[in-house]
C-alpha cells in the first residue's frame, strides 16, 4: 500500500513539475514576441529621432512612413520617399545589435531591396484594411499603429493603439494578423476588448483578460511597458485571466506566469 502511495505522489509531482515548465516555455516564447516587437518600434522611434535632428530638413520632408525589419542581430529602419510608389526610393539607417544612434549608418535615395518591398506592400495592405474593416474599432484619443514583421516565411502584422495626449497610458485594442506567402489574411487575433487608459504615474493593480481573450499576458502588452517602462509607478504589472495570472517585473524584463487559484 504505501509502495503505491509513493508510485501515486510521484506522479502527481512529475505532472505538477510538467505543467510548472509548460508555462515557462509559454512565458518565455511570449516574452521573445513581445521584445521583438518592441525593438522594431523602438528602431522606429531612434530613426525619427535621427530625422528631427537632420537641420536641413531635408530628410523629413522625403520621409513618408517608418518601417523596419531585422537581419540577424542587426535591424535596419527604412522610409519610403513621398510619392515613389512604383520602385521605391527610401531613406534607410542600418542598426548593430545595440541599436545605439550613434552607431547608426544612414542611405539616402536607393531602392528598395525585394524584402522591403514585401515588407512595404504589407504595410499597405494593412493600412488600407483600416481604413475600410469595421472590425478594427478605434478607441477615442489614439491612433493605430502599423508593425510588420516578415522574417521568413513568416508574415504578420501587429496594429497597435498608440494614445494621442502624451500623459496618457494605452494598454489593449490591439490586433495580430497572420498572412500567407501570397499575402491572403489567415487569421486575426483582438487583444482585450476594454483598453486600459490611464494617466502616467498612477498605480495600478493590472487589467483583466476575459475567455474571448488570451489565458496570459500578451506580446503587445509586453512591448508597451517596455516603452514606457515609467508609465506606472510601480514595479510590475500583473494580467488576470479566468484560467492564470501573469506578472511582468518592469526593472528586469522578466515574465512570470502561474495557474489561477480559485
Amino acid at each position: 500500500m504505501k509502495k503505491i502511495l509513493l508510485i501515486a505522489l510521484g506522479a502527481v509531482c512529475s505532472v505538477h513539475t510538467s505543467a510548472q515548465e509548460n508555462l515557462a516555455m509559454i512565458a518565455d516564447s511570449i516574452r521573445a514576441e513581445g521584445m521583438l516587437l518592441y525593438q522594431h518600434i523602438q528602431i522606429c522611434k531612434t530613426g525619427i529621432e535621427l530625422i528631427e535632428a537632420d537641420t536641413t530638413g531635408r530628410v523629413s520632408l522625403r520621409a513618408s512612413d517608418y518601417l523596419s525589419y531585422r537581419n540577424g542581430q542587426e535591424f535596419t529602419l527604412i522610409m519610403p520617399h513621398r510619392g515613389s510608389s512604383q520602385n521605391p526610393v527610401v531613406t534607410s539607417f542600418r542598426f548593430d545589435a545595440s541599436g545605439r544612434p550613434q552607431t547608426a549608418h544612414m542611405e539616402v535615395g536607393r531602392h528598395m531591396t525585394a524584402q522591403e518591398t514585401a515588407i512595404w506592400e504589407l504595410w499597405n495592405l494593412v493600412t488600407d484594411m483600416l481604413k475600410t474593416d469595421p472590425g478594427f474599432k478605434k478607441v477615442r484619443d489614439t491612433y493605430f499603429s502599423v508593425v510588420p514583421i516578415v522574417e521568413g516565411n513568416t508574415r504578420k502584422v501587429y496594429v497597435m493603439s498608440v494614445p494621442v495626449r502624451s500623459n496618457v497610458f494605452v494598454l489593449g485594442n490591439d490586433y495580430l494578423l497572420e498572412f500567407d506567402q501570397n499575402n491572403t489574411l489567415v487569421n486575426r487575433t483582438e487583444f482585450h476588448t476594454n483598453p486600459l487608459m490611464v494617466p502616467h504615474g498612477r498605480k495600478s493593480s493590472g487589467h483583466i483578460h476575459g475567455k474571448s481573450n488570451s489565458p496570459y499576458i500578451s506580446a503587445t502588452d509586453i512591448c508597451t511597458l517596455m516603452l514606457y517602462p515609467k508609465a506606472f509607478d510601480q514595479p510590475s504589472l500583473r494580467v488576470v485571466s479566468p484560467t492564470h495570472v501573469s506578472e511582468w517585473d518592469m526593472a528586469s524584463n522578466t515574465l512570470y506566469i502561474e495557474p489561477r487559484m480559485n
